[in-house]
């Protein structure tokens, strides 16, 4: 069987791929131009640091955005998520460059894209079928990766043809674009409770939360994920200094290491939508996870650039793998009901743990050499992963969730072994 017949066989999913990839595409486009035309119009450094907290912070909020997929119709709020943010960059492109205008435009983006990946969490057990999960999560991890390696170098063309202001245009249009796509697929009724049986908005949140510490898999992956991605973003703040100070490679060297690792990440995903490509979710999480940690360790000791370039290669290997990983486990482990919900929370951990590494990433950078932070950052990364395993494994052997929503659950269906 190719790995082009998900896309021959099933017409939803091939429509749901290519809106999301065209509007990833489109956020790669307007990261770039938001800061050209914020930093163009003499913003200072705290304008740009307003800016870039405009866009995490409603990310914290996943548990709310996570209960909105158990309510309403899904198909109904990607589409309104999807138009909120073509009309917002519209609003973005017209509007004065000045940060007390752009800050809370920016956020409402941010927050409706917060609903799109709490809603779109829900969408690929709708669309495929369970043997079908792992390459049809593997084609959505290419659709995001594309984002990283096509984006910024699209975004700095766009922007230099037609200004800042003409590529945030066009990632607004990206996203009408991926609507139209979306009007295609079949209408998703939510995935709760009846409207009787249905707790408060606010009582739904809670037991969101509530489901995800107490199922051992849910629990395992928020951990991973809020201290994996602090270990692991440190590489991000790190990376620039061991550039210019250590490997003495300037601009263009600090590039060639984004790109290692974005064309790696391209070519994991692809690797893993071969049907002969048989993982358990667990060992894909799990191993992604060590073998970025042993690529960001790797990176701290590279005598050179082309070293380091591979290095980091190997780190986007990783971090594409565990990706795929963590969706195919998340959605075999947990039931129905409860994606959105637990999606949230593990999208709230993952900006947390981000969000730790930039806060501690410079004291650390200050305090220690590049090499020995990479190091850190790695071996922490490969230990919390190794922390979690048992948890991550729970799953694997078919755990019994918890109760959702005061209603018994049956167990889980578990992941390939």
């Amino acid at each position: 069987m190719s790995s082009f017949q998900i896309f021959r066989t099933n017409p939803a999913f091939r429509r749901y791929w290519t809106a999301r990839s065209v509007s990833l595409v489109g956020d790669g486009i307007a990261t770039v131009a938001l800061l050209l035309l914020i930093t163009g119009s003499g913003a200072s450094a705290t304008g740009v640091a307003a800016l870039l907290l405009a866009q995490a912070v409603p990310r914290f909020f996943g548990p709310v955005a996570g209960a909105l997929p158990d309510r309403f119709e899904v198909k109904r709020l990607l589409l309104l998520a999807e138009l909120g943010q073509g009309a917002v960059f519209v609003a973005i492109a017209l509007v004065p460059s000045n940060v007390a205008l752009l800050v809370p435009l920016v956020a409402l983006s941010s927050a409706l894209a917060t609903v799109f990946n709490a809603a779109g969490r829900t969408v690929m057990p709708r669309l495929v079928d369970e043997p079908q999960l792992m390459p049809a999560n593997a084609w959505m991890g290419t659709a995001f990766n594309l984002q990283a390696a096509l984006g910024p170098v699209l975004g700095g063309t766009v922007a230099a043809l037609l200004d800042p202001r003409g590529a945030l245009l066009v990632n607004a249009v990206s996203f009408f674009v991926g609507a139209a796509l979306l009007l295609g697929l079949p209408r998703m009724e939510p995935s709760g409770a009846s409207a009787g049986d249905r707790p408060g908005f606010l009582a739904g949140i809670g037991a969101g939360i509530a489901f995800t510490w107490q199922h051992r898999t849910a629990r395992a992956i928020f951990l991973l994920l809020l201290f994996g991605i602090m270990f692991a973003s440190l590489d991000n703040v790190v990376l620039v200094f061991l550039s210019r100070d250590v490997l003495e490679a300037g601009p263009f060297g600090f590039g060639l290491l984004g790109t290692g690792a974005g064309a790696a990440m391209v070519a994991a995903s692809l690797w893993l939508t071969r049907p002969t490509a048989k993982f358990s979710a667990v060992a894909l999480l799990a191993g992604g996870w060590i073998i970025a940690g042993l690529g960001i360790a790797l990176t701290g000791a590279a005598p050179v650039l082309a070293v380091a370039v591979v290095t980091q290669a190997v780190m986007g290997l990783g971090n594409s793998i565990a990706m795929i990983g963590e969706e195919t486990l998340l959605q075999k482990a947990v039931p129905a009901e409860m994606l959105g919900r637990v999606g949230g929370s593990l999208s709230s951990a993952a900006f947390a743990g981000s969000a730790l590494a930039y806060a501690v990433g410079g004291f650390v950078a200050a305090a220690v050499s590049p090499r020995t932070s990479l190091l850190v950052a790695g071996i922490g990364l490969a230990v919390v992963t190794l922390l979690c395993l048992p948890g991550l494994r729970a799953g694997g052997r078919g755990e019994t969730p918890p109760a959702a929503d005061g209603q018994a659950v049956g167990a889980a269906p578990s992941p390939s072994a």
